[in-house]
């Protein structure tokens, strides 16, 4: 699974030395093609290497977009920060699609099996089982496109979304049944919920909340949630945030801000020394039971600022291992033809000014999980969680 990085928002903004590269590497390279470019003395190299490969190289030319991206990846890198990174345009609309919960499409997972072929799993209810297609059914081509295992997953599902209510062509093999099977499926809305919540056996009156990702739908279900476990007399809390990468800053201050009643989240630090301070925000509902928060080492970036306003106003203890330390802020810049730019602009502080970057939060309560606990079904960071909540009056 890919790890998501944390995205502040998208940012139009006119970048001109990578529109140089974009625009000046393709359109003007398809112009100008036989002609020697015009070029400053500093790009005079770039040109050279490009004209001696063009030339000599044995192989077959990659074409012009992909030595396109291939340059900005290279420009991208010598600025050597692991979060300042170029998305090519399939990756950045899944990015988006996350991030909002949402997305046009059939209702079915795709897994990609040992053999490299993609089987769709049909969700309950939604257009791709009400199509007839089944656990388990070959995906062979979509909308005539072939799908074969040198595809990635990204160039698989970009083809099987769209916008809501256009019809997609999809194409199946099926154990036992001999031709290929073909059903015309329309599109509808499929939610992704970012929120999960059930009330625990013990101790009494606790509920159990898990946030996958921080989307633009988070705050809302969050509050869903807490509704309908307050109603069942919930009174305490456990708030998993293992294996939560991050997402939308919004959101992060959102969440933070029903558990609190005031004061600061967090505060962003920008280059010259500029800070930022974002507040507690006025929530329709704010949950003031005991609360104890579950991490891991992949609770990262807005994950990590939740965790860490709560840790630092003595609202939650932290349970679990350190934390990832993804404390950057990147801001997105969409370009011109779908991908994106994120370049790392600013860094993250909690309420007590700890640095949340290259170091992460510190739990309260160190719990280590080993192969024996995984292999078993064992949750040792949820049980001493829960004991120590049981302690509480």
């Amino acid at each position: 699974m890919r790890t998501l990085k944390y995205l502040i928002g998208t940012v139009f903004v006119a970048l001109f030395p990578l529109l140089t590269f974009a625009a000046g590497f393709g359109v003007h390279w398809y112009l100008v093609r036989d002609q020697e470019p015009v070029a400053t003395e500093e790009f005079k190299v770039f040109w050279e290497a490009w004209h001696i490969l063009e030339n000599s190289f044995l192989g077959e030319d990659p074409p012009v977009k992909q030595r396109i991206y291939g340059a900005i990846r290279g420009l991208v890198s010598a600025y050597n920060d692991p979060y300042t990174v170029f998305v090519e345009p399939q990756p950045r609309q899944r990015e988006k699609e996350d991030l909002k919960g949402e997305f046009g499409g059939i209702g079915a997972w795709i897994i990609q099996e040992e053999d490299g072929s993609y089987s769709l799993r049909p969700m309950k209810g939604k257009p791709a089982e009400r199509a007839g297609i089944r656990d388990g059914d070959i995906l062979v081509a979509v909308d005539g496109h072939e799908i074969g295992p040198d595809m990635s997953i990204d160039e698989v599902v970009s083809l099987i979304r769209g916008p809501v209510g256009t019809v997609v062509r999809i194409e199946v093999r099926r154990a036992g049944v001999a031709e290929v099977l073909t059903f015309e499926v329309k599109r509808e809305r499929i939610e992704t919920p970012s929120v999960e919540w059930r009330i625990l056996d013990e101790p009494p009156n606790t509920g159990y909340i898990k946030i996958s990702i921080f989307s633009e739908r988070t705050a809302d279900e969050l509050t869903d949630a807490l509704k309908d476990l307050t109603s069942q007399e919930v009174t305490r809390l456990v708030l998993d945030l293992r294996h939560n990468s991050g997402g939308l800053l919004d959101a992060a201050v959102d969440v933070a801000s029903t558990f609190l009643r005031d004061g600061v989240v967090l505060y962003e630090q920008h280059a010259g020394g500029e800070e930022k301070t974002y507040k507690v925000r006025r929530r329709s509902i704010v949950f003031d039971g005991p609360i104890v928060v579950l991490v891991d080492r992949a609770t990262a970036s807005a994950s990590e600022i939740v965790a860490g306003a709560l840790q630092d106003h003595g609202r939650a203890l932290l349970f679990g291992e350190r934390t990832f330390g993804k404390g950057s802020v990147q801001l997105v810049h969409d370009l011109s033809d779908g991908s994106s730019l994120h370049v790392t602009a600013a860094r993250w502080l909690t309420p007590k000014r700890h640095q949340i970057d290259g170091q992460g939060l510190t739990p309260d309560v160190p719990v280590n999980v080993t192969q024996k606990d995984l292999a078993s079904g064992r949750d040792p960071v949820l049980e001493r969680a829960l004991e120590r909540l049981a302690a509480l009056p």
